[in-house]
């Protein structure tokens, strides 16, 4: 065994068993010395410029290395890249890249994504991989993910300051075209954190009163002084119950100031044992029998 298998043998064991003609090369083998190792069977030829050593295995991280290193500008994406910056509701253990769209090269067990349009600055390199960033992350996900668990894993991202809404729309702008697969899932999440017109409160008094009204439940008072802040107002309240309802008139309802402060209120309205109860403009509009099932077991009406 020559002195360049011992480094093959380690770089082999770090990329699950695969080896590039290129790096191989590298390493001073001749073309004679490959085909040998090839008919001897220690090595298996894949494809053309790849290699399989035999008796070696390895976990999708080591597919992922390999197929980043022996890819030609091969970029850690999708499922992959979800799960290195540990972004939630998206399966792991995957090996996805993404190629330029005229790469025609594959890799057994690893899934490849071809594109036209991931520039440079959409990616960069983590432990000396390179990945695709959190935004483009999000946005290429739309394509492989069920809607609920993309907008979970949005809103997710978003209340752990991993991205932000603007570099979302910033990255989706430059990449959304009609027919891209995900656009619309992507494009119907972004109208509904910042492109939906905020309710008046005339008009959420209006359909609110109507739902309670029609569900049967006692008139509330609207905008009712907060007990715990008398400068805050409880949307609806039942004070003779201690009992509140607060709708978000976005439809979105989850920025980061936004979630943390909802939680500081309903923390203080437990401490002056009052129940506040949640409901989306969604709630109201699209579930009318939720909102009053919950309200009227909390009344005891």
């Amino acid at each position: 065994m020559v002195k360049a298998d011992y480094q093959l043998a380690a770089l082999a064991s770090s990329q699950a068993a695969f080896l590039g003609h290129d790096q191989v090369k590298g390493l001073g083998l001749s073309d004679e010395m490959i085909a040998n190792r090839v008919r001897s069977g220690t090595w298996t030829r894949v494809r053309n410029g790849l290699y399989k050593v035999a008796g070696v295995e390895g976990d999708h991280k080591g597919l992922l290395r390999g197929a980043v290193a022996i890819l030609p500008n091969a970029t850690i994406s999708h499922e992959s890249a979800a799960e290195v910056y540990s972004i939630p509701y998206v399966a792991r253990g995957r090996a996805v890249v993404t190629v330029h769209a005229r790469t025609t090269h594959e890799f057994p067990g690893v899934t490849i994504h071809r594109s036209l349009d991931l520039a440079i600055d959409h990616r960069q390199p983590v432990d000396a991989q390179w990945t695709t960033i959190p935004e483009r992350t999000l946005i290429d996900l739309a394509a492989v993910l069920h809607p609920n668990a993309l907008a979970n894993a949005l809103d997710e991202s978003l209340a752990q300051k991993l991205v932000t809404m603007d570099g979302i729309v910033d990255i989706f702008d430059q990449v959304a075209r009609r027919g891209r697969t995900g656009a619309g899932a992507m494009r119907q999440l972004i109208d509904e954190r910042v492109g939906s017109q905020v309710v008046t409160a005339t008009k959420l008094e209006k359909v609110g009163l109507g739902v309670f009204e029609r569900g049967g439940l006692p008139r509330p008072v609207f905008q009712y002084p907060a007990p715990w802040d008398p400068g805050k107002r409880i949307d609806f309240a039942w004070p003779h119950v201690c009992v509140g309802c607060e709708c978000d008139s976005r439809r979105w309802h989850t920025r980061v100031s936004d979630f943390q402060r909802d939680r500081d209120r309903d923390n203080l309205s437990l401490l002056h044992n009052w129940r506040i109860f949640r409901f989306t403009w969604e709630d109201f509009t699209g579930r009318p029998e939720l909102v009053v099932a919950q309200l009227r077991n909390a009344i005891g009406c």
